[in-house]
């Protein structure tokens, strides 16, 4: 993990955490890599709302576990070193004004939290698939 830039405490309970990940690529040039990650907790209700419809679907509702991970990555390539501070604020500036008002809202953590068991779902429906 790289170094911790900031974090943000959401009014629906998130904890989010931003760190800087970049890597130095050649002569003055850098690739950025701002990493925000969070976790929310899974709340019996948030669970109660999933229906599994196949084995699959009840598996993956039963592997979710207590919490669930947020996860997003801001990138650029190439950027020289004295624009670096400057364009790591514009990354995070704009993950502020377009992402953080979506992750903030009371449903976000629900909806997560459903999303998750989805792709954990498909994954073993396809894993059930390849043994099959």
């Amino acid at each position: 993990m790289g170094r911790l830039l900031k974090g943000w405490t959401l009014a629906n309970g998130v904890v989010l955490e931003v760190h800087d990940e970049s890597v130095w690529y050649y002569a003055d040039f850098w690739n950025l890599k701002v990493v925000i990650m969070g976790t929310v907790k899974i709340k019996p209700q948030y669970l109660r709302a999933i229906c599994p419809s196949n084995p699959s679907e009840q598996e993956a509702k039963e592997a979710l576990g207590r919490e669930t991970v947020y996860h997003r990555e801001l990138t650029r390539i190439g950027v020289r070193e004295a624009k670096k501070g400057e364009t790591i604020q514009r990354l995070l500036g704009s993950f502020k004004e377009n992402t953080l008002p979506y992750l903030n809202h009371p449903a976000f953590p629900e909806k997560l939290v459903r999303h998750q068991w989805q792709k954990l779902a498909e994954k073993l429906a396809g894993k059930e698939v390849d043994e099959g």
